[in-house]
C-alpha cells in the first residue's frame, strides 16, 4: 500500500504537496490555501518569461502611452505575444490583459487582476488533473474530496491577491518545525 495517490501524481512537487494537503483531513483550509498559492507561484516562475511580465507591466502602467489609449495598449500587447509563445499561463495572461485593457483598465491593480485570472485558470485545470489521477489510483469519493478542497482554496483568493502574490515571487511553503505547531485542534 502506498502513502497515497499524491506520491504518484505526475505533476511538480508543489502540486503533489497540495494534493497531499487536500487529501488529508489533518490540514485545515488555510494550510491547503497556502500550498495552493505556492504551487501556483511555482508554475508561474517555471513557465512565464520574465520579459513578458515586464512588458505587460509597462503596458498597464502606461509607459509610451501617456493618454492610456486602449488601442495603443492592445497593439503593444500584440507585439508582446511572441514572449509567451510556449507558455499556457503566458497566453492566458495576455488574453486577460487584452480583456482588461479593452475595458480601459490600467494600473498596477489591473495588471495583478489579469495575472491572477490567468493563474486561477491553471489552478482549476490542475485540480481537474488531480481528480482524474485520484479516480484512477483510489476512488471517486476521495477524488471529489481532493478536488473540492483544492478548488475552494484557489477560489478563496481574489484575482488581485493571486496576481500580486505571484508577481512578487511568492513565498516558500513553510513546514512546521516545532512541536507546538502540530495539527490544529
Amino acid at each position: 500500500m502506498s502513502d497515497g495517490p499524491h506520491r504518484s501524481l505526475p505533476m511538480r512537487k508543489p502540486w503533489r504537496d497540495l494534493a497531499k494537503r487536500g487529501d488529508q483531513y489533518s490540514y485545515d483550509a488555510t494550510e491547503v490555501a497556502e500550498a495552493a498559492t505556492y504551487a501556483l507561484a511555482s508554475d508561474f516562475k517555471n513557465e512565464v518569461n520574465p520579459s513578458l511580465v515586464a512588458c505587460l507591466k509597462a503596458i498597464f502602467n502606461g509607459r509610451g502611452n501617456s493618454l492610456q489609449s486602449p488601442e495603443i495598449a492592445l497593439q503593444d500587447i500584440e507585439d508582446s505575444k511572441r514572449l509567451a509563445a510556449a507558455s499556457v499561463i503566458g497566453m492566458n495572461f495576455i488574453a486577460h490583459s487584452i480583456e482588461k485593457l479593452s475595458d480601459g483598465h490600467f494600473g498596477e491593480d489591473a495588471f495583478h487582476e489579469a495575472l491572477g485570472a490567468a493563474i486561477r485558470f491553471r489552478g482549476y485545470a490542475n485540480a481537474n488533473s488531480m481528480e482524474e489521477h485520484y479516480v484512477r489510483e483510489s476512488n471517486q469519493r476521495r477524488a471529489s474530496h481532493v478536488k473540492a478542497r483544492v478548488v475552494d482554496a484557489i477560489s478563496s483568493f481574489s484575482d488581485g491577491y493571486l496576481g500580486s502574490f505571484v508577481a512578487s515571487g511568492g513565498a516558500r511553503l513553510r513546514k512546521k518545525a516545532d512541536l507546538d505547531e502540530g495539527v490544529l485542534l
